[in-house]
This record gives C-alpha cells, structure tokens and sequence, in this order.
C-alpha cells in the first residue's frame, strides 16, 4: 500500500469536508487535523492511500 499527501488551504478543506471556517478552527485547535501555518494562512494535509 502506497500512500500520498496532498495539502489543501483553508477554502478547499471546506469545501472538501463541507465545514464552516468555525467548525474547521474547532477541528484543528482540538488536534483533529494535521495543519501547517505559512504567514497568515493554513494549510491541511490528507493522506491519499493507493491500493
């Protein structure tokens, strides 16, 4: 099983998991998300798993 990465900003992670921008900041400052932060923005990381 091979697996790959793809990191999304702050827009596309709500539209990927149909989140408010409130509920993603719940997300992340509970640890639920893996997330970079660059300037201002953040960025999401998600893992994509091949079989």
């Amino acid at each position: 099983m091979n697996q790959k990465g793809i990191w999304l900003s702050s827009k596309e992670t709500m539209k990927y998991l149909k989140l408010s921008g409130c509920e993603l900041m719940h997300r992340r400052e509970r640890g639920l998300l893996k997330f970079e932060k660059h300037g201002r923005a953040y960025f999401y990381y998600f893992e994509i798993k091949d079989q």
